[in-house]
């Protein structure tokens, strides 16, 4: 069956409804829409033992407009060893963490200077851990219009909400902040591991 033609902008990991999307679809990454604060575009959200954690990337801002493709990371403070504690102190004791620990250590050890690579290169272990392979390319020119394409654009805001369902899954701290939806993928990979694919589906 030929794949469903989407358009979505690079998120930094990507929340499970986003990668419910990507799969089985041929993704669009739309890098020139003007950048907007405060979305998936640079945070994601875990599970932590306090409940629900925002990591976010910190990016340097200017007056002026700038689209995703000129996003610049600030990496004046110590955000990804933050990151990486911050994860490793909410999952180690998931079932799989130790599974994906090293290749994501690395990634966090990686110094990125600008946003979309570190996008990508998450985008790229996560389809690495899930072990499927994304059909993609990157927008040319920003088009308000999607022409024949599925314009999921608007859930890089993770204050637009969904209609979509969630399959339950068991979580760490599930026992003492009850069942967190829509998390970082990260969350349900560390929880769920090679069974993953069949939540998203």
């Amino acid at each position: 069956m030929k794949p469903k033609e989407k358009v979505l902008i690079p998120p930094y990991f990507g929340s499970i409804t986003i990668w419910k999307e990507i799969l089985d679809s041929k993704v669009t990454w739309d890098i020139h829409k003007n950048y907007i604060k405060q979305t998936y575009r640079n945070r994601t959200y875990i599970h932590s033992a306090n409940g629900l954690q925002n990591l976010t990337v910190p990016i340097k801002h200017s007056f002026e407009k700038f689209s995703m493709q000129s996003a610049i990371i600030d990496n004046s403070s110590s955000w990804r060893q933050n990151h990486w504690k911050s994860i490793k102190t909410a999952y180690n004791s998931a079932p799989f963490f130790e599974f994906y620990e090293d290749s994501l250590k690395k990634l966090f050890d990686t110094k990125f200077t600008n946003l979309l690579d570190l996008n990508m290169s998450t985008i790229k272990l996560i389809s690495k851990w899930l072990e499927i392979e994304i059909i993609h390319d990157f927008s040319k020119i920003y088009n308000k219009s999607c022409c024949s394409k599925i314009d999921l654009r608007g859930l890089i805001n993770y204050k637009n909400k969904t209609e979509i369902e969630f399959k339950k899954y068991n979580q760490v701290f599930i026992a003492k902040n009850g069942f967190l939806k829509d998390l970082s993928i990260l969350d349900l990979i560390f929880n769920v591991g090679p069974n993953s694919e069949s939540i998203l589906k």
